[in-house]
């Protein structure tokens, strides 16, 4: 009984688990490519150059992720060996990540392996192994594939949330505000006139009737 408990809740834990990455990836994807009204051409290069750089700013970890996977999947066919090491790299990778969010504050990690030293070694572990395996072609391959992708997605994603309100909508927004304050403010000032107006004719001694 104990043995069977143990097997159920382990399968639970994992059905849990796969349920919750499954739904982390639906958000993922839905946040990458909602809709097709999320993507437009900018109104001229600045636009075009400003919004590239915030999406790869937004987006780095979903353009690392598409990279990564074109990169294996053009490895997997004849260089199996290369796909386990890549991805045991990338377990590493994944750990260290986790390390830094559970312990955001800790100064010897940060020192010890800092962010840019370890994605350095992870970036050569990756170009050794792959130079190592013959397979540079593949690599270039999923770069050609990949980087087009990227380029494209981050100069036409356009998201309110991340390029802000229009002019006409912050102009809309302000001329509220202006509104809102001219009420408030005459409000106060009936009241401050008001105020000795109530005094006076509460002081004042009724007449007799």
């Amino acid at each position: 009984m104990g043995a069977a408990g143990a097997i159920r809740r382990a399968a639970a834990s994992a059905v849990d688990r796969a349920c919750a990455g499954a739904r982390g990836f639906r958000r993922a994807l839905a946040r990458f490519a909602p809709r097709p009204s999320a993507f437009g051409p900018a109104a001229d290069a600045e636009a075009a150059a400003v919004r590239a750089v915030r999406n790869l700013r937004t987006f780095r970890f979903h353009y690392a992720v598409l990279q990564w996977a074109l990169l294996l999947a053009s490895l997997a066919p004849r260089h199996r060996a290369s796909v386990v090491f890549l991805m045991a790299a990338s377990k590493g990778l994944l750990v260290y990540g986790g390390l830094l969010r559970a312990f955001p504050n800790s100064a010897l990690l940060r020192r010890l392996l800092d962010r840019r030293l370890v994605a350095a070694v992870f970036l050569a572990l990756v170009l050794a192994d792959i130079v190592a395996a013959g397979a540079v072609a593949n690599l270039l391959a999923a770069l050609a594939a990949g980087v087009p992708i990227i380029v494209l997605h981050a100069s036409f994603r356009v998201r309110d949330d991340l390029e802000g309100p229009s002019p006409e909508a912050a102009a809309a927004e302000n001329g509220k505000e202006d509104e809102a304050a001219a009420v408030v403010e005459k409000k106060e000032d009936g009241d401050v006139e008001a105020g000795p107006t109530r005094r006076s004719m509460a002081a004042a001694p009724r007449s007799p009737k």
